[in-house]
C-alpha cells in the first residue's frame, strides 16, 4: 500500500521522528505518505530515465522536501 511505503520512506529520511511515525495515524497522515511515496517514486524515475531534466528533477526534490517539513511540523503540533 502506498501509504505504508511512504510512512517506511519518511521513517528513513526522519529518524529523529522516527518514533512519531510509526506510531500516528489519521486521514491527513496518511495523505502526506501517500504523496511523499508517490513524490519519491517520480524523482526516482526521473534521475535515472531522464538525467537532463534537471529542471523537473530540482521541482520534485523540492516537493519531496516540502512533504518531509510538513510531515515534521504535523508531528510535533500534536
Amino acid at each position: 500500500m502506498s501509504q505504508e511505503r511512504g510512512r517506511r520512506k519518511l521513517m528513513l529520511r526522519l529518524p529523529d521522528i522516527r518514533h512519531l511515525l510509526a506510531s500516528m495515524t489519521n486521514e491527513a497522515l496518511a495523505e502526506m505518505f501517500e504523496s511523499y511515496d508517490l513524490a519519491v517514486d517520480a524523482l526516482e524515475r526521473f534521475r535515472n530515465k531522464s538525467p537532463g531534466e534537471e529542471r523537473l528533477i530540482s521541482e520534485y526534490e523540492q516537493l519531496c522536501h516540502e512533504i518531509e517539513q510538513e510531515v515534521i511540523v504535523y508531528c510535533k503540533n500534536r
